[in-house]
């Protein structure tokens, strides 16, 4: 999966798999992710290397690490400081 066209491929076929409200949101996604474009010096090698990079830095942090993560990330959801993308019903929130 390296060309433009496997990719394109690649989401079609995720994407006919998926029930109809899953299309849609996976759309919704995509227009939010053409309005917030990446900077035009990211090329997608570079966006692997750093996936690549994340992957290594989960992989070497301990269970415990990411356990007090994902306790802070809830209770920031908890006391409200994080803005959902998506509403109860599945529907795309447009941030302001």
């Amino acid at each position: 999966m390296n060309t433009r066209t496997d990719l394109v491929k690649e989401i079609s076929e995720i994407a006919a798999g998926m029930p109809l409200v899953r299309r849609v949101q996976l759309y919704e996604f995509a227009l939010f992710l053409e309005t917030h474009p990446l900077p035009a010096e990211e090329t997608l090698e570079a966006i692997a290397a750093d996936e690549a990079e994340w992957d290594a830095q989960f992989a070497g942090t301990s269970d415990e690490k990411l356990d007090d993560l994902i306790a802070s990330v809830e209770a920031e959801i908890k006391e409200g400081k994080i803005s959902p993308m998506f509403d109860d019903n599945g529907e795309f929130i447009e941030q302001k």
